[in-house]
């Protein structure tokens, strides 16, 4: 498909990036002469310096097979307005950046109809959600949801569980309706098999019935306790949006913010939540503040040296377990490496959301990805339509390294086997390798 990027900063570089490797022809427009250089020397995409919002740029680079125009530069309305002309000139789809939430309620549906903008994505609401979810599950990476909530994928590390370690998957008892489908080691994901074995500090992906999945963080021999107190560093827009999450959840939020006024906004939005002005790198303010007596920490600033810092201090204080926040992706691995819990990126957490419209077949329901796209699972309905209807498992010629991890019939979620058959109307959820993502499409719609 041909795709337009409008903005070309650390979103839209994440966002170009991604579409290049699944093959799309990409035309980034930026303004910046600066940034447009950067992506020269590190993309293989178009480059057009120039107005993102301008019916003449479009026509020269071909709007009549432009099939998708996303705008995510810095403001909100040059965004809106490049999805309005872009609609208006007979572009098919268009994607805005917005970070003012006032638009996403269900109010305003009628009016984001009316503009022709078919998805508003708000990078810091994403990523506040993203870490609302995970924090549900207290000892879990990462959660995601398939079918409804009927099947739920979960991110666990290996690290006290000696009993399970070095042992077959094929040997292992695992929880009722649960199938292991990827293995995260040393920076590269494996699609398991029953020769498989599971390793100290494993990175393990469990897929199955809800119900179930529930299961595996005492099968894993997790001992975390519930997450009740939370102590936020940071009070931009994710640390805002996150407070209100978790204040009207029933959690104990404390947040920690050098800047007055956003200390002075966020008081505004919330009851029980205390807000503190002060810098969060200040130990005897983490002490007084009785630090270690919370559960988790999530350190949100935009200096990832400074939420590392933090982060560590914390942990070393006491408090079990630590977020952080990343702006450069390659320091993902490393803050891992040195005991950071949960790192994440809201660029690559926002680029996911939006491939997954752009990835859009009348089959393809639900598509997530992992670990800095490492890995992507996907949720097809079977329909006659498919290459998948009334086959076997052990039939399927599924491309590269993919796993088939649940099968959800009449709302009842099976763990497959080889001689499973597919029938219309399942939802199968695919675990696999970004590379093969095409493809395995490609193949089921054949």
């Amino acid at each position: 498909m041909k795709i337009v990027v409008v903005g070309a900063g650390k979103v839209g570089y994440s966002l170009a990036q991604r579409l290049a490797q699944d093959q799309h022809d990409v035309y980034v427009i930026e303004k910046n002469g600066d940034r447009i250089k950067n992506l020269e020397n590190n993309l293989d995409v178009n480059l057009v310096q120039g107005n993102g919002s301008s019916i003449a740029l479009l026509q020269e680079i071909g709007i009549e097979d432009i099939g998708m125009l996303i705008a995510v530069t810095d403001s909100d309305e040059v965004n809106m307005l490049a999805c309005m002309l872009g609609k208006a000139a007979g572009i098919p789809k268009t994607i805005a950046r917005v970070r003012e939430t006032e638009y996403e309620n269900d109010t305003n549906a009628l009016i984001r109809e009316r503009l022709g903008i078919d998805l508003f994505i708000n990078p810091e609401m994403v990523t506040a959600q993203e870490i609302y979810k995970i924090l549900k599950t207290p000892a879990a990476l990462d959660v995601e949801e398939f079918a409804s909530g009927a099947v739920r994928l979960v991110e666990f590390k290996i690290r006290n569980n000696h009993d399970i370690m070095g042992i077959p998957l094929r040997s292992l008892t695992l929880p009722p309706n649960v199938l292991v489908v990827g293995i995260l080691r040393g920076g590269e994901m494996i699609i398991p098999h029953g020769d498989s074995t599971l390793e100290y500090m494993d990175n393990v992906f469990f897929l199955g019935a809800t119900d179930s999945i529930d299961e595996v963080e005492s099968w894993l021999h997790e001992t975390t306790r519930p997450t009740q107190r939370v102590v936020i560093i940071g009070a931009g827009l994710i640390g805002r949006n996150l407070t209100v999450l978790l204040e009207n959840d029933g959690y104990d939020v404390k947040i920690i913010e050098k800047d007055l006024d956003r200390c002075e906004q966020l008081a505004a939005m919330v009851d029980r939540s205390i807000v503190i002005h002060g810098d969060g790198t200040d130990i005897d303010l983490l002490e007084a503040e009785e630090i270690s007596d919370n559960d988790v920490i999530i350190c949100l600033t935009d200096d990832d040296k400074l939420n590392l810092l933090v982060a560590l201090l914390a942990k070393h204080m006491g408090v079990p377990k630590a977020f952080v926040r990343v702006g450069r992706l390659e320091y993902i691995t490393l803050m891992e490496q040195v005991g950071i819990d949960v790192a994440f990126s809201p660029r690559l957490l926002t680029s996911g959301q939006i491939l997954r419209l752009i990835r859009e077949d009348e089959n393809l329901i639900n598509i997530f990805t992992f670990e800095g796209s490492k890995a992507e699972a996907v949720e097809i309905e079977v329909t006659e339509k498919t290459s998948l209807i009334n086959k076997h498992l052990k039939d399927l010629k599924l491309p590269g390294k993919s796993l088939v991890g649940a099968i959800v019939r009449e709302h009842q979620t099976i763990v497959p086997k080889g001689d499973t058959v597919l029938l219309e109307g399942d939802h199968i959820v695919i675990f696999t390798l970004p590379e093969n993502i095409n493809t395995l499409l490609a193949y089921i719609n054949k």
